[in-house]
Formats: structure tokens, sequence, C-alpha cells
């Protein structure tokens, strides 16, 4: 047996049986033990009656003796009263004597030896016990006999209580010790002493205290010559009523003893019999009713303590506490895999991006807290997803904004770029021109003339460089807003994935699938902001160069003024171009060394343009992606 509850309730079982078979068996031994005492008591009591009566037999005899014989002497004076005698004498100690009617022994057996009887002292005559002084105690019936209205005699027919031999024969018919005492001590006896009668020997001196001190029966145990008996005492009284000493009827325990030794070992036999019968019956419906099904609740509780809700075992359960709580286990076992297996199904609907799915079974108690959060969660999920849905609509519409944007500053560059070349080229031409000038003066007026008309023209381009930059500029402050708004979202998505990630955390091995959700969403983030830092730096830059930019049309613009004041006054000074035209080869060569760092300008913010509208097309790409992934999820 396996079971620790088994083996105690076993054990406890066992003891139980134990006390029960030895207490019932010591109540057993000790009422079969009073009820022994009882019966070997009252059998002492019928050994008593058989001893009263058997003295009232003799009594009896001894008058019928005294009729016989008074009936005889009545029709036959020549009688032979010897031979009468010996027809009615039945032991050695019976006596008879007859007496005339002066009181004197007219026949007599031979063992007659009263002394104090006298036939004028007879009376109505007495039947009873009687102590003579010299024949001791004796049983005696006496009878006068009366003629004619005259005492004509007596008779007086006895025992002398010191034969056994009358005892014996009651011994031997009933089986019980006999005794008569003259005063405390033993006058005849059946019970014998070293294979003598235990004649003399004197009665206990609580039993003589009763019997002969108060006159009154005993009857319990008591130990004579060393042997435990079982007696019963009656005071023997003489025919004047008088306690003159007891009869004694006793059986020695020694039979009652091995008979109580037989019935102890034959109880005990029974009660381990018993026991063991008992012990086995009740250890095999203990295991089946009671050790069985606590086995199958602790392996039940078991598996539930190691996550084991599926389980197929069959029992029989009775119909009692313990198959209740059996009952109850199996229930509660079934009722959390139903748990288990919705949560782990709405956990899988949700791993594949199905977030509007819900538990299917009614939970019970606390466990509608589960339901309840997985409310929430799918709730929070949705606004969430919902938001990073906006979000990057929102992220992906900014990027193919800057993206145009990007694109039309690009071709702003572009052709600022063509302009610019047209503008150094206009420069060299300024500068052969004016290398040429002290030849062809006469042509100065109408080549500064054109190149009036030209510098106009450039002041308009320059002017819509500036009012380009100034575009620019604002753009990129808005380009630069979105960035930074993008990197909120990109900071807010990276949270909201890492709360994702620990709440899949939390779920454990079903969270799995969506921690793998959150990681991307934390992926995109990281990217979106990388993007936007990288978007930003070039933003920044391009900004700057802008700014550059700007200063130098400024000043361009500035320049473009004075030539369009020295074309002006071009006419005014043709007579002084001669002087003037070696100043005037430095201020172009000055103006070329301008417009070629224009030119480089305008190079670099088309590059940075274009490099901005790249990072604004990976923008969108991965705002497009985000918004891919995000249209999976079923909200």
């Amino acid at each position: 047996m396996n079971s620790r509850i088994g083996r105690k309730l076993l054990l406890a079982i066992i003891i139980c049986i134990v006390l029960t078979v030895g207490i019932v068996s010591t109540i057993t031994i000790f009422r079969s033990g009073s009820h022994t005492d009882s019966l070997m008591v009252t059998h002492a009591k019928t050994g008593m009656n058989a001893l009263i009566n058997g003295l009232q037999t003799q009594q009896d005899r001894f008058q019928d003796t005294i009729d016989v014989t008074e009936a005889t002497l009545g029709q036959n004076e020549a009688l032979n009263l010897d031979a009468v005698w010996k027809s009615r004498q039945k032991t050695e100690s019976d006596f008879c004597a007859l007496f005339d009617g002066e009181g004197t022994v007219f026949w007599k057996t031979e063992n007659y030896a009263l002394t104090d009887f006298s036939a004028n002292t007879v009376g109505d005559g007495f039947a009873g016990i009687v102590e003579d002084s010299g024949a001791g105690l004796t049983i005696q019936a006496a009878v006068p006999f009366i003629r004619n209205g005259q005492f004509n005699g007596a008779m007086v027919v006895g025992m002398y209580l010191s034969e056994n031999s009358w005892l014996d024969e009651l011994k031997e018919k009933f089986e019980d010790e006999l005794t008569i005492f003259s005063g405390s001590t033993r006058y005849a006896t059946t019970i014998m002493d070293g294979g003598k009668r235990a004649v003399g020997t004197s009665m206990a001196d609580s039993v003589k205290d009763i019997v002969i001190g108060k006159g009154e029966p005993y009857s319990g145990t008591a130990v004579i010559l060393g042997q435990k008996h079982y007696v019963s005492y009656e005071p023997m009284r003489d025919v004047n009523g008088q306690v003159i000493g007891a009869y004694f009827s006793g059986t020695s325990s020694a039979e009652s003893d091995a008979l109580r030794t037989s019935m102890i070992v034959t109880t005990t036999i029974i009660s381990v019999v018993v026991g063991v019968i008992s012990m086995c019956a009740v250890g095999i419906f203990a295991v089946k009713i009671i050790v069985k099904p606590i086995q199958e609740a602790e392996k039940l509780a078991g598996n539930m303590s190691v996550g084991i809700l599926d389980s197929s075992t069959q029992m029989t359960l009775a119909n009692d506490e313990i198959g209740d709580f059996v009952r109850k286990l199996q229930s509660t076992q079934n009722t959390l895999s139903s748990y288990i297996n919705d949560i782990k199904n709405v956990l899988a609907q949700m791993a594949m991006g199905d977030f509007t799915a819900k538990p299917q079974i009614q939970y019970v108690g606390e466990f509608t807290e589960i339901k309840t959060s997985f409310e929430q969660i799918s709730e929070a999920l949705r606004e969430i997803i919902g938001e990073i849905s906006e979000t990057s609509n929102e992220v992906m519409n900014g990027s193919m904004q800057i993206s145009e944007g990007s694109q039309t500053l690009a071709e702003g560059t572009t052709r600022q770029a063509a302009s610019v070349e047209e503008l150094s080229a206009s420069i060299n031409e300024i500068t052969i021109k004016v290398e040429e000038t002290a030849k062809n003066a006469a042509e100065a007026g109408r080549i500064s003339s054109e190149s009036a008309d030209k510098i106009e023209l450039q002041n308009d381009e320059v002017q819509n460089m500036l009012s380009a930059m100034d575009e620019i500029k604002e753009k990129s402050d808005k380009i630069q807003n979105i960035i930074k708004a993008i990197d909120d979202i990109a900071f807010q998505t990276n949270i909201l994935s890492l709360n994702a990630a620990i709440e899949a955390a939390r779920a454990g091995e079903a969270g799995k699938g969506f921690a793998v959700v959150a990681d991307e969403v934390r992926t995109l983030a990281a990217k979106s902001a990388e993007s936007a830092k990288q978007t930003g730096e070039l933003i920044n830059a391009t900004i700057t160069a802008v700014d550059k930019g700007t200063h130098i049309a400024q000043n361009t613009a500035d320049t473009m003024k004075d030539v369009i004041e020295l074309s002006n006054r071009t006419n005014e000074y043709i007579s002084g171009i001669s002087v003037a035209s070696e100043l005037q080869a430095e201020s172009i060569q000055q103006v070329k060394i301008g417009i070629e760092q224009i030119s480089t300008v305008v190079q670099q913010n088309s590059a940075t343009a274009e490099q901005s509208a790249a990072s604004c097309a990976d923008l969108n790409n991965e705002a497009a992606q985000l918004q891919n992934q995000i249209s999976k999820l079923n909200v």
C-alpha cells in the first residue's frame, strides 16, 4: 500500500480492531469469569441445598423408622427389635434406643452413646440437630409412646454427624465438597488434606463472624487449605434454634481456573482470528472504498500541480464524501482543462492576427476575471493597432509629401544649375567682350544694352532663385516638423511594442506569437526612427546649404543690382571703357568665381534634394510595409 493516508488509516483500523478485540475479549473473559464465579457459587448453593435436603432425608428416614417400629410394637410385643433395626439401619453411625414408661432404656443399639437424652423430656417429640455432651453432634428424631393417654415410653433414632459416608455420597452425586462444622471446627467433611480428611480445621474468621457470630448465610469465595473455593455457608441450629455450627458446600476453583484458562486461550485465539479476518476485510474495504479514491485524488492533484489537465482515468466511486470529493476534483480538472483550451484558442487566434477572438465558454467564480481581462486586452490592442494604423497612414502621407517636395526641390535646383551654367557662359562672353571692348567700342552700346537685358533677366532668375530658396527653407521646416512627428510616433510605437512584449511574456508560451509581432513592430519603429533621424540630418544639412545658397543668391542679387546699375551707366562711361576694362575684367573674374561657387552650391543642393527624395521614398516604403503588416491584423 503506497498511500501514506492508507497506511495511517490501516494502522488506525488495526489499532481500533486490536483495542476492540482486546476490550471485547477482556470484557468477555471478565464477564465470563464473573458468570463462572456466579455459576460456581450457585453450584455451591446447590450443594448446600443437597446437604440440607440430605439431612432432611435422614430425619424423614428416622421418622419412618420410628413409625414402623411403633406400629410393629403395637402389634407384637415379642418383636425382634434387632431384626427390625437391621432392616432400617443405613449407616454405621445410625443409633436407636427405646425407653419404657419409667424412662429406662429397655433396648438400644450397640453404638448408642447419648448422655444428655432423657425420655422424660421428650415432650411431644422433636427432630433436628442435637449437640450431645458425650456423643457430639447428632441428628435425632424422638417421639413419646402414649397409650390410653398415658406416657408409655419413648423412642429416639438418629445418626452421629461425624459419619462421612453419606457426605461422600452427596459429593459424588453433586460434585461439591461438603462439611458440617461444630462451632467453627470441621466436624465431618469431604475435604481432604494430605490424603486425610480435614477434620478439626477451622473456618476463616471473616466467615465465622458472619455465619457463627451473626447467624447469617454466606456465599462467595474463600481460601480453604490454601486453595480458593466457591463456597456457601449456612448456620446450623439445634432443635432449640441455637446456632451450634454451620453447614458448608463448596467447589475448588482449580477446575474453574483451568476452565477459565482454557476459555481465555480459546477466546484469545478466536479474537485473534476474528481480528485478523476483520483487519483483512476492513483493509480490503478501506483499500477499495477509501485508499483507492484517495490515491486517485492524489494522482489528479499531482497532475494538476504540474499542469497536466487532460485525464481520461475512469473509476467507480462510492456515493460518499470521498467519492464526492474525487468527483468534484475531476470536475475541477475538466473545468480547468476547458478554460486552458479556450484561452489557448483565443491566444492562437491573436497570434494569427485576429484580435476579435473572445472566450467561447462561460467562466464562473473568480475565473470571470480572466474573461474580463481578455476583453480588456483585446479592446486595448484594437485601440493600439488602430492608432498605429492611423499613424502609419499619416507617416506614409507625410513621406509622400516630403518625397514630392524633395522632387520639386531637385527639379528647381536642376533648373538653377542650368541657369548658373548659362550665367557662367554669359560671364565668359562678357569677359571676351570686355577684352574686345578696346577694339570695338561702337559695339559696346549694343552689347551693353543686351547685357542690361540679360542682367535684368538674370536678376529675375536670381529673384526666382531666392523665392525657391525661401520655399525650400519653408518646406524643409515642414519636413523637419514631420520628421519630429515621425520620430515621436516611432518612440510611441517602440513603447507600445515594448508593452506588448511584456504582456506576451506574461502570457508565457501562448504569447510567443504576439511577442514576434511586437518585436516586428519595435523593429519597424526603430527603422522609422533611424530613417527619420537620417532624413532630419539630411534636411538640416539641406537647410544649412539652402541658407548658404540664399546668402550667396542674395549677394548675387545685390551684385546683379550693381551690374544693372553699371549697365545703366555703361552708356555714360563708354568713353572710359578702355581705362576701366582692366578693372572690369577683374570684377568679372570675381563674378565668375562667385558664379562657380553658386554652381557648386546649387549642385550640392541638387544632390541633397535627391538624397532627401530617396530617403522619403525609403520612408514611404517602410510606412507602406508597416501599413501592410497592420492590415494583416483583424481588429
